[in-house]
Parts: C-alpha cells; structure tokens; sequence
C-alpha cells in the first residue's frame, strides 16, 4: 500500500484496543485544557527534530505545528495517524491540510520506505505491542529516515501511588530500548527526562490525567468506575484524599512527577 493521498478522515484496518480509542476520543474536546505535560514533552521532544519530507506524527491527537523559520519553505507533508477518531476531527479543525489517518500504530497503513521521518509524543505507552511498531516504524522509513519518539516510562505518577491510587504501569527504559534491534536501527539520542506539572487543586491534578483519556483508580475502592473518581464512596473519602494530597504540596502547587523516556534512532540503510 502507498500513501494516503486523500486529505479526507479515514479510518483503515481493525483497531485492536477499542477501549483505548473511546477514551481518548471522549476526551478530544477537554484534552488541551488539561495537557500540561504533552506539550512540555513536546517543547523538548521538537527541540531535537527537523520535519522534512513525509513525517508521520503517530498518536497525533489534537495535532503538532511543525511548521519553524527552518522548515518554512519546505513544510512537511504531516500524515496524523490516531487510534482515536475524535482526537482526528479535533486537530482537522486547526490542521485541514494535515492527512489525517486512523488506525492502529502497530499496522501501520502506509507502503515500504515511504515516510522520511516519524514523531510521537506520549502516545505508545498505551500500545501492548510496542516492539511491534517499532518494527512498523522500521518498515515504513525510508533508509537513514529517523524517528523521534517521547514515552511515558516506568516510575511516572509516584504522587498518585503515595495518595493510594492505583495508575496505569509503564515500562522501564531498557525494555523500550530492546525493542530497537541493531541490525536495522542507529540509537542516536536515548535519555530518561523527569518531567513535573503542577496544579492548584488535587481535582485539576486528576484531571490532567483523565482529561488526556488516562485512567487512575483507587486501591482503596476496587469497585470504584473510571467516572467515579472525583465522588469516590462520599464526600469523606474524598476529603480525606484531599488532606493527603496537601502533604505533598509544593511552593508551585501539586506536583505530579512523569519519567518521560526520549528516543531519537535513525533506520540503517
């Protein structure tokens, strides 16, 4: 399969993780109301990326601007791949002329060797598969096309943990990197970046993460549902919650702390 060249949504193979997909497209119209961190990652991530070519922006949600005095002549042709159909009619508000794709990162609905560079920012922690796409990524780079990629890592979100929440796990650097086999990859850049947000209330802190289609639950309350975090089992409960998460207060607010792993690698020839 070659390029997509329809600037229309499409919607290409089965996506594997509908759950996934319904959270994060439910939460298109909040998510940057509430994206501290992606686009903190995201200053860092583009700071040690030049767009050129065909760039694929894999999780692209409400979208990227590439564009820079550098890139200004020859702007990218960005093709916006999402799990999630509403993040993609979200960025198609500010990025019509962006080629906006959604499917799955792990199959990946482009030909061989047809994309010069590809970008994500927080997006393939959610994936189950992740040497799976890297392999995707592999096949649809062209020879020395590079990919940067910013990943939420093992020991993020220990604030909430202290508080007794229960959040997503996420893997430690070394198994990321193991997915990039040398025989097809140059590891350029690879750094773990601790990266902390703060808010004035602990209902804003949990809705950054709600608010991005995450999910936290309380250990405390097995039965407690994904929309009942806030009420918990009373108003109590959640004072309670609140007085213990002032302990952690700091002179900026609350603090939530995310161990973003940095992967820049470029695909041998």
């Amino acid at each position: 399969m070659g390029l997509i060249e329809s600037s229309e949504l499409k919607s290409t193979g089965d996506i594997q993780a509908p759950s996934i997909a319904e959270r994060f497209s439910a939460a298109a119209h909040s998510y940057q109301d509430h994206n501290k961190l992606q686009r903190l990652s995201a200053a860092s991530l583009l700071a040690g990326f030049i767009a050129k070519g065909n760039l694929l922006d894999i999780g692209a949600g409400p979208g990227t601007r590439f564009e820079t005095p550098q890139t200004a002549i020859t702007m990218p042709k960005v093709f916006a791949l999402d799990i999630a159909l509403g993040m993609l009619h979200k960025l198609k508000q500010t990025y019509p002329h962006y080629q906006s794709v959604c499917a799955d990162a792990a199959q990946l609905p482009f030909g061989d060797g047809t994309m010069d560079s590809i970008y994500s920012n927080l997006a393939l922690q959610w994936c189950a598969d992740f040497p799976a796409v890297v392999a995707e990524m592999a096949r649809v780079l062209k020879p020395s096309g590079e990919c940067h990629l910013a990943i939420v890592a093992d020991g993020s979100l220990k604030q909430l943990s202290a508080l007794g929440l229960r959040v997503n796990v996420f893997s430690p650097m070394d198994e990321l990197i193991s997915a990039f086999y040398l025989e097809q990859w140059q590891l350029l850049e690879l750094k773990l970046v601790p990266m902390t947000v703060h808010f004035d209330t602990l209902k804003a802190l949990l809705y950054s993460i709600k608010g991005v289609g995450a999910s936290v639950q309380s250990h405390s309350f097995s039965a407690l549902r994904h929309d009942e975090i806030f009420r918990l089992r009373g108003r109590k409960d959640w004072q309670a919650l609140a007085l213990r998460a002032e302990t952690l207060r700091q002179s900026q607010g609350l603090p939530l702390t995310y161990q973003i792993a940095q992967i820049r690698a470029r695909r041998l020839v």
